[in-house]
């Protein structure tokens, strides 16, 4: 008879760890009025290198199905696609971007003036996207 005095548990795999710029990126994206939005996106995208900006508006198109007449220097109706399309469906294009391009553009966003009193609150936040059949059921 043997007797195991050491057992292995299973090692868990580690979830990866959000970034700080992304999480209260994210946060604004689920909290802060489309106006708000929009008017952070347009100036953050104003900033971002052409090459990022047409990563976000490749993976907006390919993703939302919509923005085909847009070009990378339509900074407007790119910020509008981008708001309105994760608005409308959480995590459609945070989910899809590349690392580089979500901190890029996350960390803009987050570090506009505007973004300041909109983030208050994001520490209490689960970091959880709402169920977006679930915000469809609900009223307004």
């Amino acid at each position: 008879m043997s007797i195991t005095l050491f057992r292995r548990r299973p090692v868990e795999p580690l979830a990866p760890v959000e970034r700080p710029d992304v999480r209260q990126y994210r946060y604004l994206l689920r909290t802060a009025d489309l106006a708000s939005l929009e008017t952070l996106h347009r100036e953050a995208i104003a900033t971002l290198d052409p090459l990022i900006r047409a990563h976000i508006l490749r993976t907006a198109q390919d993703r939302l199905l919509s923005g085909r007449e847009l070009t990378v220097d339509d900074v407007a109706g790119l910020a509008h696609l981008v708001a309105a399309g994760e608005a409308r469906t959480p995590g459609i294009l945070v989910s899809a971007l590349t690392d580089a391009a979500l901190e890029r553009l996350a960390h803009r966003v987050i570090s506009r003036p505007a973004a300041l009193p909109l983030l208050e609150g994001h520490e209490d936040w689960d970091g959880l996207d709402p169920d977006p059949a679930l915000r469809r059921q609900l009223p307004g």
